[in-house]
């Protein structure tokens, strides 16, 4: 997840669908990756990809380091691949200094009104990412996160605006229900459902499912897709490197997600992510490996399998 891979950035820089949804409809495909290289690069164009998704920190405005050029960069291959943004924001960085930390609603507002001024293409928001996540202010504050969606929702009436963002996490139904003390509309939610994917959970016990019974209105999947590997904060591997997981988590993801039931409900999906970061040898630059592409220090891996399935259904 991009909690996971933000540390990445300055590296980077260095270098700088689906079963239908109804009849006539079609799953929206976008991805969420970070480097703004992914829109220049080879492989990319082929993919026909109309929507990417972007994480920044809250208060990008005012940093002096990299992220303000990097998010510049970001946009600019956006704008010129006419692809659309959506931006999410989230804390100030990936510390445990930083954890639990956020701006109050008057500063989030001020924030909000000077991000759209200086980034007008920008008019598809997440208000905070992974609300639910322990890392985030909004964890045990639902109010807070209720806050945040107004502040956006105020400083830009015809944006969209997610009405929330969740992890599928075993607090997601206890939040959520919090959250709905102060929200009340029929807006669109955003989850980012990786274990259900990659757990292979049972449809009838997804969050995948679960989400649309709690909510009403429709539902973009705003970060998901297949591991490759992944470490935890402990160095523990909890998974090995496997690009067959990857694949078959991926096409779960869509099966899911294109289940009778919920089907109607998803409009978007945002695979995350395009760049991976292990290497079938041992090799690994980050804890975490969803990527469309081989590693590659020089960004031009070769495509993975779960791409050239990613690719047959954004070409229907």
């Amino acid at each position: 997840m991009v909690l996971r891979k933000l540390t990445l950035l300055t590296l980077a820089l260095a270098v700088l669908a689906v079963p239908a949804a109804s009849a006539g409809a079609k799953l929206q495909i976008g991805i969420s990756e970070q480097n703004p290289n992914m829109f220049h690069n080879k492989y990319f164009a082929p993919l026909r990809i109309k929507y990417a998704r972007m994480v920044v920190p809250w208060n990008i405005l005012t940093r002096k380091d990299y992220w303000p050029s990097y998010l510049q960069a970001w946009l600019d291959g956006a704008k010129a691949t006419g692809v659309e943004p959506h931006i999410a924001f989230n804390i100030v960085d990936i510390k445990p200094k930083y954890f639990g930390k956020g701006p109050t609603p008057a500063q989030y507002l001020k924030m909000f009104k000077g991000f759209r001024k200086k980034y007008p293409q920008v008019r598809s928001f997440t208000p905070w990412n992974e609300e639910n996540h322990a890392f985030q202010p909004t964890a045990r504050k639902p109010k807070l996160a209720y806050s945040y969606y107004r502040m956006a929702r105020k400083a830009c009436p015809r944006c969209k605006i997610l009405a929330a963002d969740v992890l599928d996490d075993s607090n997601l139904t206890s939040w959520l229900r919090k959250y709905k003390r102060y929200y009340h509309g029929t807006g669109t939610w955003g989850i980012h459902n990786y274990q259900d994917a990659n757990k292979h959970r049972a449809f009838s016990k997804s969050w995948t499912y679960t989400i649309t019974k709690l909510v009403r209105g429709d539902i973009w999947s705003t970060e998901a897709g297949g591991l490759v590997g992944f470490k935890t904060t402990k160095g523990r591997v909890a998974y090995k490197y496997s690009l067959t997981r990857q694949r078959r988590a991926q096409k779960y993801l869509f099966t899911l997600m294109g289940n009778r039931k919920v089907r109607n409900r998803y409009k978007r999906v945002y695979i995350y992510d395009y760049y991976g970061t292990w290497t079938a040898g041992g090799k690994k630059t980050n804890r975490w490996d969803s990527g469309l592409l081989n590693y590659s220090a020089t960004l031009n891996g070769k495509p993975r399998p779960a791409y050239y399935d990613l690719k047959k259904l954004t070409r229907r």
